[in-house]
């Protein structure tokens, strides 16, 4: 296999702290998998070096993202990322494949106390670009430049709501996976994977539901809330969650983000109950009393997923 140098050239990032960045078109690149590691899109200094190429992007604990030009990347605080540049020109899904090489086979080696840096991972093996045979539309998936997707100052108020107070709660209608038919309605469960779903059984209609969320009770995940745009059937270690009132898809999507913030009061030995659950609060942007949903429907657009998402839930 060839290795990293043999198909790119590393850089080392040099750009400043994203907030002493006026707002622009120019990704600002940093650690980490959240929205691809774009921190938000500026204005590029003049010292700048702006990357005029699609290439990969490796953090401090090698952390792979593929990027699409132009970008920036961050240099400071002694863990810059390194920029690592095709030497002939490949396709973003190649690029894609080798990212995902590097997430799954080399990421263990790097933590903390061991950083990844230039000289570390030049001559770590990676699987021969000519020889890939990749067909996955990575860029369809890539964070596109919008202008929403901007450095914002606005005050948003937020205030916790009880989960009583937004939805009624019921728990899950079956405790034996096993004893349910085989079928073609997904069955929720209290994991992670797979939005939840278990298998696929048949059941009444009485107990299938449609574009509501749920909340896992126990195990690993305890409070991982998922929404489920299509109809399913639930375990009893979940929560089904029905609006006391109309709520957009936008407010329960947000509603799924900030419950996973809240994951940390429960583990699996610290399991949630019905009665834990309804005392439950979720902090949300507020008018007064209400949830304000303009608010969070602008938070969501915002982000570079959004559209091609929301396509998928409505």
């Amino acid at each position: 296999m060839p290795t990293i140098e043999d198909i790119f050239e590393p850089h080392t990032a040099t750009a400043s702290s994203f907030s002493t960045y006026e707002a622009g078109d120019v990704a600002y690149v940093t650690n980490g998998f959240k929205d691809n590691g774009v921190l938000g899109f500026v204005a590029a200094k003049p010292d700048d070096r702006v990357y005029e190429f699609n290439g990969i992007v490796l953090s401090a604990f090698c952390e792979a993202t593929l990027q699409i030009a132009p970008y920036i990347a961050r240099g400071n605080g002694g863990s810059g990322l390194i920029v690592l540049e095709p030497k002939v020109p490949l396709s973003t899904a190649t690029l894609g494949y080798l990212a995902a090489h590097i997430n799954t086979a080399l990421k263990w080696r790097f933590n903390w106390y061991r950083q990844a840096t230039t000289d570390r991972i030049r001559r770590l093996a990676i699987p021969d670009p000519i020889e890939a045979n990749v067909s996955f539309p990575v860029k369809e998936f890539l964070p596109v430049v919008s202008q929403t997707k901007q450095k914002k100052n606005w005050e948003v108020k937020f205030r916790p709501f009880a989960l009583d107070e937004l939805f009624e709660l019921a728990s899950g209608d079956y405790h034996n996976a096993a004893e349910l038919p085989d079928g073609d309605v997904p069955l929720i469960s209290c994991g992670d994977a797979d939005n939840g779903i278990t298998r696929f059984v048949s059941v009444p209609p009485e107990n299938i539901y449609n574009r509501k969320l749920t909340i896992a009770f126990n195990g690993m995940n305890t409070l991982t809330t998922k929404y489920h745009p299509y109809d399913f059937a639930t375990k009893d270690d979940v929560a089904i969650c029905t609006a006391r009132s109309p709520l957009k898809v936008s407010t329960l999507m947000f509603i799924q983000l900030m419950m996973a913030r809240e994951k940390w009061r429960y583990s699996y030995y610290r399991k949630c109950f019905m009665e834990k659950l309804s005392r439950q609060s979720v902090l949300l942007p507020a008018k007064k009393s209400e949830v304000d949903e303009e608010t969070i429907e602008i938070i969501l657009k915002s982000t570079a997923y959004w559209d091609g998402l929301r396509s998928r839930l409505e």
